[in-house]
């Protein structure tokens, strides 16, 4: 079941595979040659409802259609933007090892937006890409998550000529295809350019019912059937088994009337006419979604599934292999709706689901385990797997598919789990669900207030401790009251005793982050020197170690250049290389996604660059942090970041950069809490930097906005934050970075205020 492991866990090798042929496959020349469109339209929909073959005429293309195809097959639980986009990038891992590798890697950090690092680095690893590939989405119907649709529809607003994009669905997928098909780049297929005709229908017949060319069916029976069905492809073979059962001297109708009338005659004929031990196994095993023999075996107490499945398939009876190897097998979803609607008996559909969740856990299948007896009912049980699978999930990267497995819980389930409720509040935090956070952790107050507060938190002295840190960090008082998050780093510290910890490490950490964030520069670097020193310190990741010398090293070097320590910035330039070889290590390992980790350092190093006279490389380093902090950055260490990129600027004699890097700093600010340091920051470069001269004009645009990133454009003339803008557009705030940094570039410009400027020459706004 499992194949390679991503971002996003162990994945289903059977759902990045091409499906095989089935047995009474048949080609479809006409429908075939539509397909090859695919080589020279960006992208290519095809949508018809359930039973009109779309996965079986795609994937019969898709063997033959000499290029590279990449395919997903999506299902429910892929409704999660990491999990997605893992699996995107693990699909074009074949034919672009490099360019997925590295979106895999920036997909192992949790706390970064896939659309920030992972989609850019699809996209401009096929830009430099000459050979075409495909990437194919099936059952697209699946994915609803808004995050995951806004990623979708930016990538194919800027789908490079190397990579083409096949989207595959029931219903027409929300991502802009009136723009794609009004702009030449769409190829459709719909519900009737699926429809059989008369000389396919009697070549599918002819198939699944075993008979020789010479003889098939007549061409009256064909026609009718034709009629009835409207050339629907599951209707034509549930007529097609019809036939066959009459040759073999069984009764049967001549065939279904039509989808309205299928699950009817799926139960009465096609599963009235199996043996015995068939009709127990599609019975019984209705509830999953994926079979395989060991997993029939346990939930029906028996041996020999496997056989059976296998002769269900071979047989033609609504059942396909979904890998190469016939391991795992998939139900044809109108005949699982017709045998779901024979199962009358929750308590039996909740025994099979509890049968398949055990059999999953002990297969080490985790997240499938939890998913089942969620289905199951059982919030309990699922909330218990999912606190002794904590370290799990979080040592595969798997942080987004956590907190979503938690949200699912019944809150009665995890009222009396503090460590559950604080790892699900970290994860919330982590993944950007702020909104989750505070009733987490308010619940889990009152747990520990009750002095209920169960087994201990681990890696920290004392539950409250956790709480504290976590709700100056991740609450709302570290986005909206510096005063209110400074308080609740203040109790995490008193809490946290023991330096042995990691928690006495996070807790220093919490508290002297809040401090640099206003300007409170000599207690946050007390804090930050004795959280760096502390024994539990070498025991951090890289990563978090790395976040700890970033703000450390930046305290070192503040407040600016008339009040610089000689001592102090030696320590910084000391700290510098004791973790410089970390550092380049995990840029190199994860580009972008490591924005936490390193945009401090990179700062760190420019503002020490740059007292040194070393002001190419000074712009080199303070540009880098600032191009970081645009990926991921508390608001107010990007304000710190940018305006110090900003100086370098100027000290370099370079202005008008230094203007672009202070317009961001402006917008920054916008969105981190009131700070009169801040203020005084912002205020004091940009009166050294000056005015800028007008922006530079041009009479056209090499490459036209889009629609979507023109409405940015446009809500970006007035005061909104980014944050904003989103809402008002109904975006996320990350997509919005995303389409203002597309739209920067086609511009050539540097700033929301050069964006403005030059749109407006252009009439564009």
């Amino acid at each position: 079941m499992s194949g390679p492991t991503g971002a996003g866990g162990p994945l289903l090798a059977g759902k990045l595979t091409v499906p095989p042929a089935p047995a009474s496959l048949v080609l479809r020349p006409r429908l075939l040659h539509r397909l090859d469109a695919v080589r020279t339209t960006p992208v290519t929909a095809v949508v018809a409802g359930a039973g009109w073959g779309k996965s079986t005429l795609l994937a019969a293309w898709a063997r033959h259609a000499g290029v590279p195809v990449a395919w997903i097959t999506l299902e429910r639980s892929e409704d999660d933007p990491a999990r997605f986009w893992t699996y995107v990038a693990t699909a074009l891992a074949g034919p672009a090892p490099d360019v997925a590798g590295r979106a895999l890697r920036a997909l192992s950090v949790p706390s970064v937006d896939p659309l920030e690092v992972a989609v850019p680095e699809l996209l401009n690893g096929f830009a430099a890409r000459n050979e075409p590939t495909v990437l194919v989405f099936d059952d697209l119907h699946e994915v609803t998550d808004p995050r995951v649709v806004e990623g979708l529809e930016f990538l194919l607003d800027h789908l490079p000529p190397a990579l083409r994009v096949v989207l595959a669905g029931r219903t027409e997928p929300p991502v802009g295809l009136a723009r794609l098909r009004a702009r030449g780049r769409l190829t459709e297929l719909v519900t009737a350019d699926l429809r059989f005709t008369a000389g396919e229908a009697r070549a599918l017949l002819t198939s699944v019912a075993g008979a020789g060319e010479d003889a098939g069916p007549e061409p009256a029976a064909v026609a009718g059937l034709l009629v009835r069905t409207e050339g629907w492809a599951a209707g034509l073979v549930l007529g097609a088994l019809s036939l066959r059962d009459r040759a073999h001297g069984r009764a049967a109708p001549p065939g279904p009337p039509g989808l309205r009338h299928a699950v009817d005659y799926l139960l009465a004929e096609v599963l009235a006419g199996q043996p015995p031990d068939r009709r127990k196994l599609l019975l019984r095993c209705a509830p999953l979604d994926r079979l395989c023999g060991p997993l029939c075996d346990a939930v029906l107490d028996r041996a020999g599934s496997g056989a059976v499945l296998a002769g269900l398939e071979r047989d033609g009876v609504f059942v396909t292999a979904v890998d190469a190897d016939g391991r795992w097998y998939r139900v044809h979803p109108l005949f699982r709706a017709a045998l779901r609607r024979e199962l009358a008996d929750p308590a039996g559909v909740a025994e099979v689901r509890h049968r398949a969740a055990a059999w999953f856990w002990e297969q080490g299948l985790v997240e499938e385990a939890i998913r089942t007896r969620l289905d199951a009912g059982d919030s309990a049980g699922a909330a218990d797997w999912l606190l002794q699978s904590t370290g799990t999930f979080l040592a595969t990267a798997r942080v987004g598919v956590f907190a979503e497995l938690g949200n699912r819980l019944d809150p009665a389930a995890v009222a009396d789990s503090v460590p559950l409720l604080l790892s699900l509040a970290w994860a919330a935090g982590v993944t950007g669900r702020l909104d989750r956070v505070p009733g987490l952790l308010d619940r889990a107050a009152e747990r520990v207030r009750a002095g209920r507060p169960g087994p201990g938190y681990p890696g920290f002295t004392d539950p409250a401790g956790a709480i504290a840190a976590l709700r100056a960090v991740y609450g709302t008082a570290a986005e909206e009251s510096p005063a209110v998050a400074l308080e609740a780093a203040h109790e995490a510290v008193v809490a946290e005793t023991d330096p042995g910890l990691p928690g006495w490490v996070v807790a220093r950490v919490a508290l002297g982050g809040t401090m640099l964030g206003v300007g409170r520069w000599e207690e946050a670097l007390a804090q930050l020197d004795a959280a760096w020193r502390a024994p539990a310190a070498a025991t951090l990741p890289v990563f978090s170690r790395l976040e700890v010398a970033g703000l450390l090293a930046w305290c070192l070097v503040q407040p600016g250049d008339d009040e610089a320590d000689p001592e102090r910035d030696a320590r910084a330039e000391r700290l510098l290389r004791s973790t410089g070889d970390d550092a380049a290590a995990l840029e190199a390992q994860l580009g972008d996604a490591a924005a936490a980790a390193l945009a401090l350092l990179h700062a760190t190093a420019g503002v020490l660059d740059r007292r040194a006279g070393r002001l190419g490389s000074a712009r080199a380093r303070s540009d880098r942090a600032a191009d970081l902090v645009g990926v991921q950055a508390h608001p107010a260490v990007a304000v710190l970041v940018l305006v110090s990129a900003a100086e370098t600027a100027l000290a370099a004699g370079d202005p008008t950069a230094a203007l672009g890097l202070l317009d961001r700093a402006h917008e920054a600010r916008l969105g981190a809490p009131p700070s009169p340091v801040l203020d005084r920051e912002v205020a004091a470069v940009t009166a050294r930097a000056g005015r800028r001269a007008a922006a530079r004009v041009r009479p056209a645009l090499p490459e036209p906005l889009t629609e979507r990133e023109l409405s940015v454009l446009r809500a970006l003339r007035g005061p909104l934050t980014q944050r904003e803008v989103g809402a008002a557009l109904h975006l996320s705030v990350n997509t919005v970075k995303s389409y203002t940094r597309s739209l920067y570039r086609k511009l050539d410009v540097g700033s929301r205020r050069e964006a403005v400027e030059r749109g407006r020459a252009l009439g564009l706004c």
